[in-house]
């Protein structure tokens, strides 16, 4: 099992991949189709209606799917168990919908916000889709999980082109698009996971609700914290800018959330793995080889998109959003943080201590707002993503100090001195109006990737060749 544990890492790794990657990949492509058809104020308002949405999740669903997801590691052999946990969450899920649908609609009255009905709709589907995506990895039937990925992704670009580029219904056809494709999602999980076979109302455990809100209540300050430091600069900038502004600032995001996809789909995989793995006795070995590895690669493709974007910026952004140039190398730095991060903190989830993720997650929400709040006169919208960059900078270094208490993971101090040099250096030629500081940065970054990730580069391939081999054999 121990020596498996790698390839089984890998394969649930390229599996989710196969759900999100592309169909990330041609939403981001159609930037150019948003930016020349929609105005920064049309952008910028879908993007704050959905960052209210990321908001007011945690509050609805109390990260009850969260909760689900990592007790249903522990019983896949148990189908009965199985039952009670899927009975226990579908069924607390209806009532938070109907608590939040009639406080919602009593409060919306004295709110001026335009599409609030839209918000309303989003946060309902993404209660059912949250807790059947977890549901699906719970099983371990990360196929599934990746196809509702892929169908929600590609329905949701589909839908966007027809609604936007043919129909002309700007922001209101991206919030349709949304809808439509989330609706086809949640009846493809429940079909495919016989899901209407897991629910029961009777079998509401009470006992087990405790055990598992326990787990889950925790990760509800730790996610609204994510949310300040991730989603509340959109907020600032719309209230002390414009929601203009907040379009541009959505664009710049657009980049980095290309990277943090890439990240995502490997942290899914990761999560799963730890949780398994954390009670082997070279755990610590395992956890620091993974941790390097990842580190290496992900510090390759997120200097690599800061060396590409001289080139690809001009041909891919309209003009109006011209300004989200100087945001995006800050930006990227701040999600290659936000990754490391990530890496690291999978051993609070695997150890179910989601209570020192909640109160570390609340000091360095504090630090994003202040800053933000404070600099957001001084260097408009800068503060935005400096902001950004410093809670998530300081995140890195105190949760890499503190989860040495659990586990001893060790990283090369070469590896990241090298890194720390070449993001610098990348980031000076980015600022500088030059075609050759450009072209040199994206040769040395090219150069670099292939170097320091050649071990992980021939493994895949060695992986490929086995895989291959074994196919033909059947």
């Amino acid at each position: 099992m121990k020596k498996n544990r790698k390839a089984q890492l890998a394969y649930n790794t390229v599996i989710l991949t196969i759900g999100k990657i592309c169909t990330q990949c041609i939403s981001f492509f159609l930037l150019p189709l948003y930016t020349s058809l929609l105005k920064p104020g049309d952008y910028g308002a879908v993007d704050l209606i959905s960052t209210y949405a990321a908001l007011l999740l945690p509050l609805c669903n109390w990260q009850m799917e969260m909760g689900l997801f990592r007790f249903m590691l522990d019983v896949r052999e148990s189908k009965e168990e199985q039952k009670r946990m899927i009975s226990t969450v579908t069924s607390v899920n209806l009532l938070q919908i109907i608590i939040f649908l009639v406080i919602f609609f009593i409060v919306g009255h004295f709110i001026n916000l335009q599409y609030k009905v839209f918000l309303a709709i989003q946060v309902v589907l993404n209660i059912f889709l949250g807790t059947m995506l977890q549901a699906a990895r719970g099983f371990g039937r990360n196929d599934v999980y990746a196809v509702a990925s892929f169908l929600s992704a590609s329905l949701y670009v589909t839908f966007n082109v027809v609604f936007i580029a043919v129909l002309h219904m700007g922001a209101v056809g991206m919030f349709m698009g949304m809808i439509v494709s989330n609706i086809i999602s949640i009846g493809y999980l429940f079909f495919s996971l016989k899901y209407y076979k897991y629910y029961d109302i009777q079998r509401f455990d009470k006992i087990l609700f405790k055990h598992m809100i326990s787990y889950s209540l925790p990760l509800v300050p730790n996610q609204l914290s994510w949310w300040v430091v991730g989603a509340s600069d959109r907020i600032v900038i719309s209230n002390f800018i414009s929601v203009a502004m907040n379009g541009v600032y959505s664009v710049a995001n657009k980049f980095s959330s290309m990277y943090i996809t890439f990240y995502n789909i490997f942290n899914l995989a990761w999560t799963e793995s730890c949780a398994v793995y954390i009670n082997d006795e070279d755990c610590n070995q395992y956890l620091s080889e993974v941790i390097e590895t990842m580190f290496t690669l992900f510090s390759a493709v997120c200097i690599g998109i800061m060396a590409c974007m001289p080139f690809i910026f001009p041909i891919m952004i309209n003009n109006r959003y011209s300004t989200a140039y100087q945001q995006i190398p800050i930006l990227l730095m701040a999600v290659l943080c936000q990754s490391i991060v990530g890496l690291i903190s999978v051993v609070y989830t695997a150890k179910k201590l989601s209570k020192i993720l909640a109160k570390t997650s609340f000091w360095i929400a504090v630090i994003n707002l202040s800053t933000d709040l404070i600099l957001i006169r001084y260097i408009g919208l800068y503060a935005a993503s400096v902001s950004t960059l410093l809670a998530y900078a300081v995140m890195m270094v105190y949760r890499w100090f503190d989860v040495k208490k659990y586990v001893n993971i060790k990283i090369s101090s070469k590896k990241i001195y090298k890194t720390f040099l070449l993001a610098s250096g990348v980031m000076y030629s980015y600022y500088r109006k030059s075609v050759i500081f450009h072209i040199i940065a994206l040769i040395i970054t090219i150069m670099y990737a292939i170097f320091e990730n050649k071990e992980f580069l021939f493994k895949i391939l060695e992986m490929s060749k086995v895989k291959l081999a074994e196919r033909k054999k059947k």
